[in-house]
């Protein structure tokens, strides 16, 4: 059974860092789910944790070199071993979930080579509202509480 340990920011930020210090050409990663929010908080400064661990981060890219780094932390590798979480490559389908002009809303960042994407919160957050699971109305009221959405 998946282990439930991704619960900072910092844990997305550092596992983004590894990605880009192994890249030797530029690639991009759009970052969606539970991770990407975590991203968000770390990235404002906020100390906290998800009110529920996630056991993935939910990157998207068109990179063969970033697909091959995201296949060694799949579910039951030796990354997730080690991290306690996994990583759980999606489709490009999946940003058609989210609402109409996210790019326009996405915060961008430079991470050496790569070219990071995050949807913003809310836009995060509309699939999750949508998909009604306790655990992502969980989410939701912990964005808010921190002042990642209003």
């Amino acid at each position: 059974m998946p282990r439930r340990e991704l619960k900072t920011g910092k844990q997305v930020a550092d596992w983004l860092a590894q990605v880009a210090g192994a890249l030797g050409s530029s690639g991009s990663i759009t970052l969606i789910g539970s991770g990407a929010l975590l991203w968000h908080a770390y990235d404002k400064g906020f100390v906290t944790e998800l009110p529920e661990a996630s056991m993935d981060i939910d990157p998207v890219t068109d990179s063969d070199e970033i697909a091959r780094l995201c296949y060694d932390g799949l579910i039951g590798s030796d990354f997730e071993r080690e991290h306690g979480w996994h990583i759980n490559l999606m489709p490009h389908t999946v940003l058609d979930g989210l609402p109409v002009g996210w790019e326009s809303r996405a915060t961008i960042r430079e991470v050496g080579l790569l070219h990071l994407v995050v949807p913003s919160p809310a836009d995060l957050l509309a699939p999750k509202l949508a998909r009604n699971e306790e655990r992502d109305r969980a989410q939701a009221q912990w964005a808010k509480c921190i002042g990642l959405i209003d």
